[in-house]
């Protein structure tokens, strides 16, 4: 059996990088502790100019173990989710880039619409040895 890995460490990593690029983080929490699903939301303010500079609520950022990275942005009908890609566990500085470059130009990214890349409850050694690396650099 897999050791489950903890990724609070990932998520501080990619909210110091995307604090780094200049946009707001008001909070960040982390939750789903092992075995549960593991899941955190980066709440971020609206950026100070580009189509999202007027927004009055707060932006979400989520990541969760089977989907990755998602962005919770403001739509005409509710919200839209914009999910990073296929990597679950992208290096923070990249996430922190895609964050800028989505909050910069939304039509860029394509929104995804199928399932998540993988469950959960699977038992696997690269996707823990790759989130785990964090913990150890914290």
């Amino acid at each position: 059996m897999t050791i489950r890995a903890d990724h609070q460490p990932y998520v501080q990593a990619a909210v110091a990088e995307i604090e780094d690029t200049g946009l707001t983080v008001l909070g960040h929490a982390v939750t789903g502790r092992p075995p549960a699903v593991r899941t955190a939301v980066v709440t971020l303010e609206p950026p100070d100019s580009g189509p999202y500079a007027d927004e009055e609520e707060e932006l979400e950022l989520v990541w969760d173990e089977a989907f990755g990275w998602m962005l919770r942005l403001p739509a005409d009908a509710g919200t839209s989710d914009w999910f990073m890609g296929e990597d679950l566990v992208p290096a923070p500085g990249r996430v922190a880039r895609w964050v800028d470059m989505v909050l910069s130009n939304p039509g860029l990214t394509p929104s995804r619409e199928d399932g998540p890349q993988r469950l959960p409850e699977s038992d696997d050694e690269a996707f823990e040895a790759r989130l785990s690396a964090y913990a150890a650099s914290a």
